[in-house]
């Protein structure tokens, strides 16, 4: 089974003349597993044309906690309608940033989960994975 959380990093890599293993990206089981459960959780709840895009560091100590704690707060964020502006937080030592953005994208993608080493700007992540939004 192909792994929607990789191919979306792969693509956002590629799209952005980058490797995956340059942008840190991580695809072990328990982060696909905390992806998916995220995805599935949160993507019929996403507006419109909007695409969330979260960011946390690995490595994942606690994932049933951390899921757990990430849906309620991708939750709140959606109820806050926050457009184009990060939110950055500490769960679980993790540290997380989320973003909301809209795309004109022919994608169905409404969720976009990048789990990345620490020494990786967050920041970043989110920028080319909103790029590549544009482009596809």
């Amino acid at each position: 089974m192909i792994q929607i959380e990789k191919l979306i990093g792969n693509e956002i890599a590629k799209a952005n003349g980058q490797s995956v293993s340059k942008l840190g990206l991580r695809f072990d089981r328990v982060v696909v597993q905390l992806l998916g459960n995220i995805r599935a959780a949160i993507e019929q709840e996403i507006p419109g044309k909007m695409v969330v895009i979260m960011t946390i560091t690995a490595p994942i100590k606690l994932p049933g906690k951390t899921e757990h704690e990430l849906i309620g707060k991708i939750k709140n964020f959606l109820e806050a309608g926050i457009q184009q502006q990060d939110s950055t937080q500490t769960i679980f030592q993790n540290k997380v940033q989320l973003r909301l953005v809209e795309s004109s994208s022919k994608q169905n993608t409404r969720f976009i989960g990048l789990v990345h080493n620490p020494d990786i700007d967050a920041k970043l992540l989110l920028d080319l994975a909103a790029q590549w939004l544009l482009k596809v």
